[in-house]
């Protein structure tokens, strides 16, 4: 018969070949081996005392399912040793799914997966490489990428949807990993809620188990605030430990960073380091979608690209349709002309109604006067500054050329326009009340008002 530390060896040793194929596992420890190789590393009377009453079995080819007495045990388990015995699990088994049933327990409670760069297996692995930042976010991805380095935490990320915050926040896990040695949790929102709301001592223990607490989609809390204070407290708590935490939250607009969580917790995501994404830029949005459309097998055009980036202004509302185009490209060899490329983008759900008409209509309505006086070539000092920003929403929103712009306003030289760009560029930075009107004029065009008659 064999020893205690042989069977224990065995089981270990079926335990090391279990994902090393990537195949179904060759063999599996019995319930009662695989109990005495975890009790082989937890010793101590008091770990006895929560290992004891646990039985496990195999419930899937990656999966472990863990049966405790009762909801309350699980409740003091929890605290007890649960991080521990889970780290112990996936040394020994790999990428293993972790489940908790009890008796009365309608919905087995998953673990949450360790040495993961997500809280779901199913995301994907993203670098900053692949990130498209554009003139606008290259700073805030350089400071993100110096604080990861230099441990600067908290980081607070801010911006409106489809700026980027989940594939950076998926990269800097990818990045901590490497550094930490898998001690890295990327929560969402909706997951801090449910940790909060089974048990706050349980929450506690599951973010205080890990070296980096990343959490994505933050505004979900925003409806929650005991559970910001519950995260502001533990935020308190964690200043003098070497803890790193990252959250990413999506504003309405680009002014807006925070302003509706309680200031308890607003005021301590931004004490140290705090970030705000822009929308992608024309520039970034034709990169994105040239490189989207190679990497679908679409055939190289300049013209499609150029249409999706100027009516899609956010990259997921690109890929959906791209998706959709590579769908028509596959049954018809040919791609959609740009007629039927606007209909599918409707049916996505997708189009924004910018065009040179509707900004010169905004611009006109806003400060008084006509289509026709903007784009003329005349010198009234009345329509200076309304052309100036009509020619820097041209560029920003179509991104127009200057020579381009030049003749749309009255046959100007591309120097010309150049300079009255870059005046409204450094009004924007220089003077509040500027970046408000330019803030607002955007939203307008991208509302696509009605056009003005002149």
């Amino acid at each position: 018969m064999k020893s205690f530390s042989e069977k224990t060896n065995d089981a270990e040793r079926a335990a090391s070949s279990l994902f090393s194929s990537g195949q179904e596992r060759p063999s599996l420890p019995s319930p009662e081996a695989l109990k005495e190789m975890i009790a082989s590393r937890f010793s101590h009377a008091d770990d006895q005392a929560w290992l004891a009453p646990l039985r496990f079995s195999f419930s899937s080819s990656h999966g472990l399912s863990v049966r405790l007495p009762h909801e309350l045990f699980f409740r003091w388990y929890a605290l007890q040793g649960k991080c521990r015995l889970e780290s112990c699990l996936r040394e020994l088994f790999g990428p293993l799914d972790i489940s908790y049933v009890w008796p009365g327990c309608d919905v087995p409670l998953r673990g949450i997966p360790a040495g993961k760069t997500s809280s779901s297996p199913n995301r994907p692995a993203l670098s900053f490489e692949d990130f498209f930042p554009g003139g606008r976010n290259r700073d805030v991805v350089q400071l993100l990428r110096r604080a990861l380095l230099l441990r600067h935490s908290p980081i607070f990320l801010h911006g409106p949807s489809g700026t980027g915050k989940s594939h950076l926040l998926l990269a800097a896990a990818s990045e901590l990993n490497h550094t930490l040695h898998g001690r890295v949790r990327l929560f969402s929102g909706r997951d801090i809620l449910s940790l909060f709301r089974l048990s706050p001592e349980l929450a506690y223990s599951e973010l205080r188990s890990c070296a980096a607490v990343l959490i994505d989609d933050l505004h979900m809390l925003e409806h929650s605030p005991e559970i910001q204070k519950h995260l502001a407290a533990f935020l308190d708590a964690e200043q003098d430990r070497d803890r790193f935490f990252l959250a990413a939250y999506q504003t309405d607009d680009q002014d807006e960073r925070g302003q509706k969580l309680l200031p308890m917790l607003y005021d301590r995501l931004c004490a140290k380091l705090s970030l705000g994404l822009t929308e992608p830029d024309l520039d970034v949005r034709l990169r994105f979608t040239q490189t989207a459309m190679e990497q679908s097998g679409l055939p190289e055009s300049r013209e499609h690209a150029l249409f999706l980036a100027r009516h899609c202004l956010r990259l997921r509302h690109i890929r959906g349709v791209l998706e959709q185009v590579r769908f028509c490209y596959e049954q018809n060899a040919v791609l959609p002309d740009i007629g039927e490329l606007s209909s599918l983008m409707s049916r996505a759900g997708a189009p924004q109604p910018v065009d040179t008409d509707t900004i010169l209509s905004v611009v006109a309505s806003r400060y008084g006067c006509t289509i026709s006086e903007l784009t003329e070539n005349t010198k009234d000092r009345r329509i200076t500054l309304p052309r100036q920003i009509a020619m820097y929403l041209c560029r920003e929103l179509l991104g127009e050329s200057y020579p381009s712009l030049g003749l749309l306003f009255g046959g100007k030289d591309h120097s010309t326009v150049m300079y009255a760009i870059r005046k409204i560029e450094n009004l924007k930075v220089t003077n509040n009340d500027m970046n408000i009107q330019l803030t607002e004029l955007t939203k307008q065009c991208r509302n696509g008002l009605p056009r003005r008659e002149n």
